[in-house]
């Protein structure tokens, strides 16, 4: 059993690394609050800055909330700008402006996608300060987003969104890596909006619930578009899934939601495949729409491999709370849908 899935089990020797946990959780509080009363330490933009994050490792729906996030603003008539450190990437020079060009291996695959679904320019850099300086220079921008980045104290920020798999919730509460938190658990006391995806969590804190809500399939050769029932009735008993995301379990959630018949094969989160890894004499693979845009670059024919496509819809309204969070930090959104 991988170190992930000890840390959401009920593994009783790991409670016994509890004081160690502790221990972090004390240096992680510390470290917040020096960035928190050394003000010279905190680069501020000129912009207002949102920060989309978690306090666990693991994936936890965040690229889908910002993806809808980008897209419902710039609805609004907001100009909005995404920056990333681009986890899963190495470029030979930072920053950069992901474009048409990018490719996985030096941005991200996240960051591929990203610039795919929403279209707003997005900055990629370790250094997030120096990321959201680059965009500013480069574009006009009345909102910065930064994919991921809660933890990272140097980047001023003025509204940030926790998001939380309601299905794994905090798994064992301790600090990594004894467990999955990058943050105590009071972390989210802090932050002004805290968006759960799913509906199966225990936390006494107002909060947004989020599904994500399967679309279509999409061919990852030519991007022909396959409506689910349709999809379903034609490859009905040759499906292969894989996925290399940070918790695959819900990928395969998500494909029993819709009576879809294939085991998700797991591989590690950012994994880039190999061609070998694809050939399936005849099988149709499955896979997400993240990992579709790493398949996408390789020097073969994936015709037989669709991704599945999903939109966020959230339980509730959050329009109007939205609208009230940002005209406080200067955003003044139109009432559109």
């Amino acid at each position: 059993m991988e170190a992930t899935s000890l840390w959401y089990s009920n593994s009783s020797w790991l409670k016994a690394f509890t004081p160690f946990s502790w221990i972090l959780r004390r240096l992680v509080e510390y470290r917040r609050t020096r960035y928190k009363s050394e003000t010279h330490r905190v680069w501020k933009a000129p912009v207002p800055v949102c920060v989309v994050g978690n306090v666990t490792v693991g994936g936890t729906g965040k690229t889908p909330l910002v993806i809808w996030l980008c897209e419902w603003l710039t609805r609004r008539g907001v100009k909005v700008g995404l920056i990333s450190r681009g986890y899963g990437g190495k470029a030979s020079k930072y920053p950069l402006l992901v474009s048409e060009r990018a490719r996985c291996r030096e941005v991200g695959e996240e960051n591929v996608m990203l610039h795919r679904r929403t279209g707003v320019p997005i900055a990629v850099d370790p250094n997030r300060v120096r990321a959201t300086q680059f965009l500013l220079d480069n574009h006009s921008i009345d909102l910065v987003i930064a994919d991921d980045g809660l933890q990272h104290y140097r980047l001023g920020r003025d509204i940030e969104i926790a998001v939380i798999d309601g299905a794994r919730g905090i798994g064992n509460g301790l600090q990594l890596p004894f467990g999955p938190l990058r943050e105590p658990k009071s972390r989210l006391l802090e932050v002004q909006w805290i968006v759960v995806k799913g509906d199966n969590i225990r936390l006494d804190l107002p909060k947004s619930f989020l599904q994500l809500e399967p679309v279509e399939f999409v061919n990852v050769s030519d991007n022909s578009v396959r409506p689910i029932h349709e999809f379903r009735t034609q490859y009905a008993g040759n499906l292969r899934a894989i996925a290399a995301i940070g918790n695959p379990n819900s990928f395969q959630d998500t494909l029993n939601q819709i009576q879809i018949q294939a085991k998700v094969t797991p591989f590690r989160d950012h994994h880039h495949f190999r061609a070998d890894e694809l050939n399936e004499n005849g099988t149709v693979i499955i896979v997400t729409e993240k990992d579709a845009q790493k398949i996408r670059e390789l020097p073969m024919d994936t015709s037989h491999i669709w991704y599945l496509k999903v939109n966020v819809k959230f339980k509730d309204e959050v329009d109007e709370f939205l609208m009230s969070l940002l005209y406080k930090h200067g955003i003044d959104v139109m009432g559109t849908n």
